[in-house]
């Protein structure tokens, strides 16, 4: 039978995960037809948080291959965020959990936005790789939107988000919403916030305890 040091153990190993992990706010056109950052480094199990501004954006994943293009496998797309003031946020977030290493590239599909430079990506390799996909954008000849509504993430209220610095745990309040689809006017509406920079708080859930001490027992 497993000694209590061996439980204490797993359940402090798997606890660490969970608080190491970190959100990650990415500003949505706040200076123009760019994301910020565009060249993000994430580790397994962070969150990205997608903030929007004025006009009305979006973010897609693509392929290195075809900056323009959305990968539909294993990607994900917020919808439209119209915002009509400058200078404000909108009232809800896109969040993406980061559940791998492997380089993942991004896009706005509004208009030509993504051919104007506004791209991004997650664990590109080299500076290099990242501004040779900037490149081939510019060079794109479409800028293509998912067929179909949100997927790959969840539209939260940004009220409900913690900001950087905390985790993705299981007891997340994130309140999933209507999404804005096309490039219509979607039910995102506007607020004052912003994305919060520090330390948030961690939200652990029974579950993790209780994966940690059946790894202990088993």
């Amino acid at each position: 039978m497993p000694s209590l040091t061996n439980i204490l153990l797993a359940a402090t190993l798997a606890l660490s995960s969970v608080c190491s992990a970190k959100t990650i706010p990415v500003k949505v056109g706040e200076s123009g037809l760019t994301f910020s950052p565009e060249n993000i480094q994430a580790d397994v199990g962070d969150v990205l948080e997608f903030w929007f501004y004025a006009h009305n954006h979006s973010v897609v994943t693509s392929t290195a291959a075809k900056p323009c293009d959305p990968k539909t496998e294993n990607g994900f797309f917020s919808g439209f965020f119209p915002v009509a003031q400058t200078g404000v946020a909108s009232e809800n977030v896109f969040r993406v959990t980061v559940n791998s290493t492997t380089p993942l590239w991004f896009y706005c599909s509004q208009g030509k936005h993504c051919q104007a430079g506004m791209v991004g990506a997650v664990n590109a390799k080299t500076t290099d790789d990242f501004d040779k996909f900037k490149t081939a954008a510019k060079a794109a000849t479409s800028n293509v939107t998912p067929a179909g509504g949100v997927f790959g993430g969840s539209v939260a209220k940004a009220s409900s988000s913690s900001g950087s610095g905390s985790s993705s745990g299981g007891s997340s309040t994130l309140v999933p919403v209507a999404s804005g689809t096309g490039t219509g006017s979607g039910a995102h509406s506007t607020a004052s916030g912003s994305p919060v920079s520090g330390a948030g708080a961690v939200g652990v859930s029974f579950g993790v305890l209780a994966a940690a001490l059946g790894f202990a027992l088993a």
